[in-house]
């Protein structure tokens, strides 16, 4: 069994029908309940289009934040914009790190906040599914090559919902919010001496094409709302195309413009 190709799949959103419900559960309403909102139905409402369905969709958490924030007028929050700019890293640890060096007030509600939302996507008990045909096209792509979930999520929360659904079986790393970002995580692959025209993104939202395209690599789309087919004919279509050199720029090109189509 030839297994040099890599595909490299982003978990929220993409694989997991998890996105949605952690922004509007948990993302938001807890920023807004740390930071004092006053217009908590408004910043919402941003929070939501920012976050899920726009071309913006799947940008880091804190990323997010430090945007929700500065639609809402919020003030005295300099130094999470200067720690979300600079650090190479965003993530919990690089963000205590930061807190450690020189404490801040935005700095530890930023935290506080990141921290709460990871306890409540933790203690949730919603039904937590991956979307129709994941599994059938993982099993596919397993035969064929690595699979690597590259999500810039928490490891814990990823590496459970996986295990819950019964699809650790087919992965073969998991690189999460705590290994980098996506496109960090992509060039050191390619580093490690996967070759780029073996190697396939499959995600869900902007960053996952940035990221494919920083390091040169193919990118297959999930489209929002559209989740279950785009997986059919990635399984039916579209790997097999790819596995057999019939993959051409023309074919990604088209594929890219739905994507951005389908985003508002």
């Amino acid at each position: 069994m030839d297994r040099d190709y890599v595909f490299c799949i982003d978990s929220d959103g993409c694989a997991m029908d998890t996105m949605t419900y952690k922004h509007q559960l948990f993302f938001g309403p807890l920023a807004a309940e740390i930071f004092d909102i006053s217009d908590k139905a408004d910043f919402l409402t941003e929070w939501n289009r920012v976050n899920l369905y726009s071309k913006t969709r799947g940008i880091n958490r804190f990323v997010g934040l430090l945007t929700g924030l500065k639609y809402a007028g919020v003030t005295g929050i300099d130094r999470l914009e200067a720690w979300v700019t600079t650090t190479p890293s965003l993530s919990n640890d690089s963000l205590k790190e930061a807190l450690e060096s020189s404490p801040s007030e935005d700095l530890q509600k930023a935290l506080d906040w990141s921290l709460q939302v990871n306890q409540s996507i933790k203690d949730y008990k919603g039904e937590v599914r991956a979307f129709e045909g994941v599994r059938e096209a993982l099993a596919f792509l397993a035969t064929k090559g690595k699979i690597f979930v590259v999500s810039s999520a928490n490891k814990e929360a990823v590496l459970e919902e996986w295990q819950t659904q019964g699809l650790l079986e087919f992965v073969d790393d998991l690189y999460c919010q705590d290994r980098g970002k996506k496109e960090d995580v992509l060039s050191s692959l390619v580093k490690s001496g996967y070759e780029r025209s073996q190697m396939l993104m499959i995600g869900d939202s902007p960053g996952d094409l940035k990221a494919a395209e920083q390091n040169g690599l193919s990118f297959y789309p999930i489209l929002v709302g559209k989740e279950a087919a785009s997986w059919q004919n990635l399984l039916q279509i579209y790997s097999r195309d790819w596995l057999s050199k019939e993959w051409t720029k023309a074919l990604e090109a088209e594929l890219i413009d739905q994507f951005w189509k389908n985003l508002k």
